[in-house]
């Protein structure tokens, strides 16, 4: 059954559309500084983008160690418990085999870590690097169903809702280091929103977008990132936000408004 979208109405969520650094020390820093000023504008849950802990660029075996990775989660973990808030956010993950896989965590407003999606559909450079996930969980998150859909995925509308269990999630959390395709015709809004439309109506969930406001790797590509948006469960496009903009905006789930706190990149 597809959960009424009136359930998850009204809920106040923060989107970090923070900027991306090279090091696990500054991104940590930044996530800790969103969460904060979440909380005192009254969001339940702060969503972070793709690999937040660490950054999404070509630096990131640098970080991506256990002995780094785990201490910064608890890190979070702590942050969160300590302002009443929960969090989803991506992070590097770890199996038993030294696996590691492309994950995005959610957290609730005890600290403790309640689920766990990691990416199935990886870039072929991704898997070079990373593991791929094999299960797309729903977990309650801040009163709500909510499971994960991590960038580029958002094509792969099949396999997403074949892996998706039921209840259907009443919101999907889509994390990315997202632009509009330069070889292809521009169109407004961009074929990966107009995928993630698709989903929310196929779902009757919304979708809540954070994507990297700029990349790291060619710097001269940033154009276009940043716009994360919100999509109603008939599939509305309720807001985007500022391209290439920092900040943290904030939000009644449904509404078509948000405040927006600006951050200056370091």
């Amino acid at each position: 059954m597809t959960p009424t979208p009136r359930a998850a109405e009204g809920t106040r969520i923060a989107i970090a559309q923070i900027p991306m650094y090279w090091s696990l020390p500054e991104n940590l820093q930044s996530m800790k500084l969103a969460l904060q000023i979440a909380a005192q504008d009254g969001a339940s849950i702060c969503a972070f983008s793709e690999l937040a802990l660490t950054g999404f660029h070509r630096r990131i075996a640098d970080w991506a160690r256990p002995d780094a990775v785990m201490p910064a989660v608890a890190e979070v973990c702590t942050a969160a418990a300590a302002l009443g808030i929960a969090a989803a956010f991506g992070a590097p993950t770890f199996g038993n085999d030294g696996e590691c896989f492309n994950s995005h965590l959610f957290v609730d407003n005890c600290g403790s870590t309640v689920g766990t999606v990691s990416k199935v559909g990886l870039t072929e450079p991704e898997a070079t690097f990373f593991a791929r996930g094999t299960t797309r969980p729903t977990v309650r998150l801040g009163g709500l169903a909510c499971s994960a859909v991590i960038c580029r995925e958002i094509e792969d509308h099949e396999q997403v809702l074949a892996s998706l269990s039921v209840p259907r999630p009443e919101v999907i959390f889509w994390p990315g280091l997202m632009s509009p395709d330069p070889a292809q015709p521009p169109q407004d809004p961009p074929l990966h929103v107009v995928q993630a439309q698709a989903l929310a109506r196929a779902l009757g969930s919304y979708v809540v977008q954070t994507n990297w406001p700029n990349t790291l790797n060619r710097p001269e590509d940033s154009a276009g990132t940043g716009r994360s948006a919100c999509i109603s469960p008939s599939g509305e496009l309720l807001f985007r936000l500022p391209e290439q903009g920092h900040g943290i905006a904030v939000f009644n789930l449904g509404q078509r408004t948000f405040a927006w706190h600006t951050l200056r990149a370091g």
